[in-house]
């Protein structure tokens, strides 16, 4: 095996998903986009948690670059650019909610309401279609013309 193989050497699914996902800043990028309809770099910026803008570029451009967000130009502002999830980012919900439902059961400090813990608990499956409407119907939408 030479040095220029750019192929991995584990096929471990984990393996994957932390290479794309392994830090808190991409999920809490995916969790601003989908929660809290986050969609332009000032956005990202002006979250609770205070991503430093090197780290917020470099982690736009790492999730774009894997295919769970696409970017556009802002009609509102052609300098800017709209970040929004695919097809492939929306296919995280599910573990996303995976992992709410668990921290809500384990963690002390994590505010979830009755009413969500009961769909997380009982209504998953609707659970998910109701983040994922929520977001597509309520994301920015770039001009098509």
């Amino acid at each position: 095996m030479t040095k220029n193989n750019t192929y991995k050497l584990t096929v471990c699914p984990m393996t994957y998903v932390l290479e794309i996902l392994g830090d808190k800043w991409s999920f809490l990028i995916i969790r601003d986009m989908l929660f809290k309809g986050c969609c332009r770099y000032k956005q990202f910026i002006d979250s609770d948690e205070g991503v430093a803008t090197n780290i917020l570029a470099d982690r736009l451009k790492k999730l774009t670059k894997h295919g769970l967000i696409t970017q556009c130009k802002d009609p509102e502002n052609g300098r800017q650019k709209l970040y929004h999830l695919t097809e492939k980012g929306l296919d995280l919900i599910p573990s996303i909610l995976q992992l709410v439902k668990w921290s809500g059961h384990y963690d002390c400090n994590t505010v979830l309401s009755e009413k969500i813990m009961h769909y997380l608990n009982e209504r998953f499956d609707e659970a998910v279609e109701i983040v994922r409407n929520e977001y597509l119907n309520n994301r920015h939408q770039p001009d098509q013309t």
